[in-house]
């Protein structure tokens, strides 16, 4: 099947944001992105878009790859699966990309996986920890971040390090929620733990009376599984019911949207992330996105820009090692070839039998300034 043919359904309204060089030369390598620029994940959507455009265009002043200039055309897909799909192969036909950036979430990246496939066209960068996205292996999907069970492990050890044995999980009832849960029980159930799981709606309109539930039985700790709009409902219901235990979350949540929501409420929050704190001059990756998001003149420093900026890294490291004319396959034998890759301070590896991408977890808390730190 052809990629026009695969592409004959697609809307052709849709517009095309070239988020690089207001024009580009005619061999430019071109990318394409789909992101959640509007809907309820605006804020990863546009965290992720200028964390991308930052590296690239610094890749750009420098001259590009080979020689020539790289080209984002990033598309709106508003979180929704059916409009990742549609602005894939839209690209896809239109612009021939040799890769595409930075997909996110659990269910969008699901349904662009088989896509992927059909278009044989790269992925690097999918923003999701799922297990789906390495198991089986998808030759054409790299993904960047550690997995939800390496997050899980992570922080499974460090309980069991604190001699915290009495748990209780609350998940969102999403792809995403309960996939993270899974990945959770089955951590604990590895290292000899167990824990009650309590399940809330995707919004979390139902948080006290999971909260209720879930501190019932007097646990010394709570683990959320599920994105910024639920968790903060959830946290503060745990205010509420006087719950003085350890809380838990995952990568996802993004802090600076607990931390404006909640203030002093989110205090102590402990929360997994997957990339270097993006503050300080200490690690070289961190430093060089701060300056390039400096030179960039939009966005504001975040996990997940810090994130994007290592995965269009990654993609640039595989279009240099893909040959003078860079196509999809050979980008995937490059890629293939980045064995421990040392980005800044921040290693990454894949080979032709498994895509495995970074390992680096670290557990992180919101401080009494409402501020991330170690």
């Amino acid at each position: 099947m052809n990629r026009r043919s695969l592409i004959a359904a697609v809307p052709l309204a849709l517009s095309l944001q070239l988020a690089s060089a207001p024009a580009c030369a005619a061999d430019a390598i071109v990318v394409g992105r789909s992101l959640a620029l509007s809907g309820p994940l605006q804020s990863y959507g546009e965290a992720k878009r200028d964390g991308g455009d930052a590296y690239i265009q610094k890749v750009n002043a420098a001259g590009g790859v080979g020689g020539r200039p790289i080209e984002l055309v990033t598309l709106d897909d508003a979180y929704a699966p059916a409009r990742t799909v549609e602005n894939l192969k839209k690209i896809a036909v239109e612009r021939e990309p040799t890769a595409f950036l930075g997909l996110f979430g659990v269910p969008t990246i699901a349904a662009a996986l088989p896509v992927l496939v059909q278009l044989k066209i790269p992925a690097v960068g999918l923003t999701s920890g799922t297990d789906a996205l390495r198991t089986p292996l998808n030759r054409y999907a790299f993904p960047v971040r550690a997995s939800y069970a390496d997050e899980a492990r992570k922080l499974v050890n460090h309980v069991k390090t604190v001699n915290i044995s009495k748990i209780s999980v609350i998940y969102s009832e999403n792809p995403f929620g309960q996939s993270v849960k899974d990945s959770l029980l089955a951590a604990l159930k590895e290292a000899g733990l167990s824990a009650n799981a309590f399940m809330v709606d995707p919004a979390a309109k139902d948080a006290a009376v999971a909260v209720r539930q879930a501190v019932a039985g007097e646990p010394q700790a709570v683990f959320l599984t599920m994105l910024s709009q639920a968790a903060v409902p959830v946290l503060i219901e745990l205010t509420k019911a006087s719950f003085h235990g350890a809380q838990y979350t995952f990568s996802p949540v993004d802090t600076s949207t607990v931390t404006k929501q909640l203030g002093e409420k989110a205090r102590g929050l402990a929360i997994t992330q997957v990339v270097p704190i993006p503050s300080g001059m200490r690690i070289k990756v961190v430093a060089e996105y701060l300056q390039a998001l400096k030179a960039l003149g939009r966005g504001t420093p975040s996990f997940y820009g810090l994130e994007a900026f290592i995965e269009a890294k990654v993609l640039v490291e595989g279009l240099k090692r893909a040959g003078p004319k860079p196509t999809p396959v050979s980008l995937v034998k490059g890629l293939e070839t980045m064995h421990d890759f040392d980005l800044g301070g921040y290693y990454v590896g894949y080979k032709p039998e498994a895509h495995t991408g970074s390992l680096f977890v670290e557990i992180d808390m919101i401080n009494y300034a409402g501020i991330v730190s170690r």
